[in-house]
């Protein structure tokens, strides 16, 4: 790319495979900006073994109504002399309530709709409106799953917002092409792969979910991917030369 420096958002950095991604983004002349609940100073340790600049950014993304403001104080962090690559990886994710429509808590289900589907959609807004312009190679990544193309009893509001993620991505690529300065966005799913997610969904009743048992197949037969594995294959289409702009990929295309 150049010799100036990338900075790459990733939100749900603090475990999983956000954190499996920073891991390999994690080199000199990178700075990472890492979005989290949780506290991640042990995690902002090991990166910075590793080379890294990074900043942490304590924020609950159920609150929309902040994640502007959580954008443009990152973006303050970021000169733009200096720059010669920008990222935002919306990685955040949640898989619960697992259990017919209906059934749960309605203030359970919002949340899930705003952790998928509404927080990843609002910072994109917000890191096209502040970086639009910039004339550097900017790059969006939504973390997908093969449920957004294939309904399961128990998923109806993952899979739905999975499937909203994956239209938005080709909008807005579509909307990009007319752009002076594109900012190149694509989804990836990273199949199943070995974080608390798959075991939560291991740990679910079968009248919640009753596929249950194919996953917990899976685990056994060793059918499930490695998470740094899958996270370090990402971290190299983010920074190849080629971008697959506007696309719905698969850790099998990678």
């Amino acid at each position: 790319m150049n010799n100036r420096e990338k900075h790459i958002i990733i939100t749900g950095a603090s475990k999983g495979f956000g954190r499996d991604l920073a891991m390999h983004l994690a080199e000199h002349g990178t700075v990472l900006h890492l979005v989290a609940r949780s506290d991640m100073s042990d995690l902002v340790l090991e990166l910075e073994a590793r080379g890294a600049r990074v900043s942490t950014w304590q924020q609950d993304l159920t609150q929309t109504e902040k994640l502007h403001d959580l954008i443009t104080h990152i973006a303050a962090d970021i000169p733009a002399d200096e720059t010669g690559f920008l990222g935002l990886v919306n990685n955040a994710g949640m898989l619960e309530p697992m259990g017919p429509a209906g059934k749960y808590d309605f203030e359970t289900y919002r949340k899930n709709l705003e952790i998928n589907f509404v927080a990843p959609l609002l910072l994109t807004h917000a890191f096209l409106e502040l970086f639009q312009e910039t004339g550097i190679v900017k790059r969006v990544i939504m973390i997908s799953s093969g449920a957004s193309g294939k309904p399961y009893h128990g998923w109806s509001h993952y899979c739905s917002t999975k499937a909203g993620v994956d239209m938005f991505v080709r909008t807005v690529g579509i909307e990009q092409e007319q752009q002076r300065n594109p900012v190149e966005i694509m989804a990836f799913n990273p199949g199943r792969i070995s974080t608390d997610m798959q075991e939560s969904i291991r740990s679910t009743s079968e009248d919640d979910f009753p596929m249950v048992h194919d996953f917990i197949s899976a685990w056994k037969e060793g059918k499930v991917g490695d998470s740094a594995e899958v996270a370090g294959r990402l971290a190299r289409v983010l920074l190849a030369e080629f971008y697959p702009a506007g696309e719905v990929i698969s850790h099998r295309d990678i």
